[in-house]
């Protein structure tokens, strides 16, 4: 299978030779400390970044509960607020008058319906 190549430019001359000497030293070939140092920064990094993903999922947590216990309060408010306005529909009440007998002509009222089936 044919490798890839990939061109790698040094800004710095020293560090060119720094990756000479170290490549040397380990017994390695340069491309093989670099991909070994590009390999573990990648993996460095991706560390990091889970953990600022952590992090901010907890902190969207942090601001979905706060809002939710916002939204609760100003829920709570605004009952509170409409309880103590009058209430919408007024009570009366209802005055007995003198029971007549029930026919086939009489009205069907809510009060006698209610006083037929008792």
């Amino acid at each position: 299978m044919p490798r890839s190549t990939f061109s790698l430019r040094f800004r710095s001359e020293r560090l060119r030779e720094l990756v000479r000497e170290v490549a040397s030293r380990e017994q390695i070939s340069q491309n093989e400390l670099l991909e070994q140092a590009a390999e573990h920064e990648i993996v460095a990094r991706g560390a990091l970044l889970a953990d600022d993903l952590d992090a901010s999922a907890a902190r969207l947590r942090s601001l979905t509960a706060t809002a939710y216990d916002e939204i609760v309060a100003a829920s709570m408010d605004a009952f509170a607020v409409g309880e103590a306005n009058p209430e919408p529909l007024r009570t009366r009440r209802i005055s007995r008058r003198a029971e007549r007998p029930a026919s086939a002509e009489a009205p069907l009222t809510a009060v006698a319906a209610f006083h037929r089936a008792t």
